[in-house]
């Protein structure tokens, strides 16, 4: 990366990330979509640790802020609804310590301020690929906002090696959070067929005056057997424990355009759905798009979420009165799931009974449309394959030294 364009992604990348909560950062889809299905993963991770009697030992491999300790530490029970404050999975004392590692020392001065009167908070400037890290056990080898898509092939195996020897040289087991670009995000179908370049730039949190060019690698399903390899390298035991695709239709680059100009402000609409006293456009909300060029499983998966999108929006819109476009039709080649039609219905009912919501200024924008939004939300968690097909790829690995 030339020194200009280093500068440029220092100097946005703190100003974006030094953002108050309900900002254009922290988005409701940020909040309450990518968020959400994020812990609901990692909340099965935490859940193993707990259970078997281990407090939490964080290291946040470029931590940036340390939105990954808020991440894991404001996971919610099972079941709680996302507005819920008081219902959180963690007590004080779940977590034994968390160290951040950032080579950006803005960053971390940041995290410090942030974290300054929590106790079990470490941030330290650092090259996590060659820096030794702290002589601790860890338990969690936890990453956020793709920092290991930075690295070429030859990078992250050393980085994976590395992580296992710390792993090993305590003799203990730990969860590797890997999370890096999804290949096959619509965001860049005109890249699917390469799966590294150096014109990513992170233009959603630029002046929109210097758009910076960065090397990414992107990853699908070849992910796994990546990391399995580094260990088997490294001599210990590691498994996927879990692996999800993370914002489908609603990464930041669907609304810039930068790489595929045919999609909608996809990401903008949805936000629509949660904002109160605002009626989002459900109408421009279908997805009339074609999936061509990735490998089969691919575009199956997209043409199957986009059906279930599509349905559901369907199902709103009559539950409301609203027309739906002339060329949406049903598809008897994809049966809706069961738990997918019983919150279709769920919604009909509310309609119904929305007599007991008549103090809200608007049912539809107030009540009807951020339940609407979680439904939404739901198809992706329930039914993303982890193949590289959206913004960004998480992968949890669990290794035994």
């Amino acid at each position: 990366m030339k020194e200009s364009a280093k500068s440029v992604y220092k100097r946005d990348a703190i100003n974006y990330y030094d953002q108050p909560m309900r900002s254009s950062r922290y988005d409701p889809v940020k909040v309450r979509w990518e968020d959400k299905i994020c812990q609901d993963h990692y909340r099965k991770m935490v859940n193993r640790l707990t259970e078997a009697g281990e407090k939490l030992r964080i290291l946040d491999l470029g931590c940036g802020i340390g939105y990954g300790y808020h991440l894991i530490s404001n996971i919610l029970d099972d079941d709680v609804p996302i507005e819920e404050d008081c219902c959180k999975l963690l007590e004080a004392d779940d977590i034994e310590y968390y160290v951040g590692l950032d080579i950006n020392p803005e960053l971390v001065d940041m995290a410090k301020d942030r974290y300054k009167d929590d106790k079990k908070v470490t941030t330290i400037k650092c090259d996590f690929l060659n820096d030794v890290y702290p002589e601790k056990p860890f338990n969690i080898f936890f990453s956020s906002g793709v920092p290991f898509s930075h690295f070429n092939d030859k990078d992250f195996s050393s980085l994976l090696e590395k992580i296992f020897d710390h792993i090993k040289s305590f003799g203990t087991s730990a969860f590797l959070v890997v999370d890096v670009l999804g290949r096959y995000s619509i965001e860049w179908q005109s890249q699917w067929d390469e799966p590294s370049w150096h014109i990513y730039n992170m233009s959603f949190f630029s002046d929109g005056k210097e758009k910076e060019q960065i090397y990414m690698k992107f990853w699908g399903k070849e992910l796994n057997d990546f990391v399995l390899e580094a260990a088997k390298k490294a001599c210990v035991k590691a498994e996927c424990f879990d692996t999800f695709d993370r914002s489908i239709f609603i990464g930041r680059h669907i609304d810039t355009s930068n790489f595929n100009p045919n999609l909608k402000k996809m990401r903008a609409m949805v936000n629509g759905l949660f904002y109160p006293q605002q009626r989002a456009p459900l109408q421009e909300m279908f997805m009339d798009y074609t999936y061509e060029d990735g490998p089969e499983d691919v575009q199956e998966h997209y043409k199957r979420i986009t059906y279930y999108w599509n349905y559901t929006l369907a199902t709103a819109c009559s539950y409301l009165d609203i027309p739906i476009p002339d060329w949406f039709k049903i598809n008897v080649a994809y049966t809706i799931p069961a738990s997918l039609k019983s919150s279709q219905e769920q919604l009909g009912r509310v309609v119904k009974d929305k007599e007991r919501y008549k103090q809200t200024d608007d049912f539809r924008a107030d009540v009807f449309e951020p339940l609407l939004g979680q439904l939404l939300r739901n198809i992706e968690h329930d039914y993303s394959e982890g193949l590289g097909a959206a913004h960004t790829l998480i992968s949890i690995f669990e290794v035994i030294a």
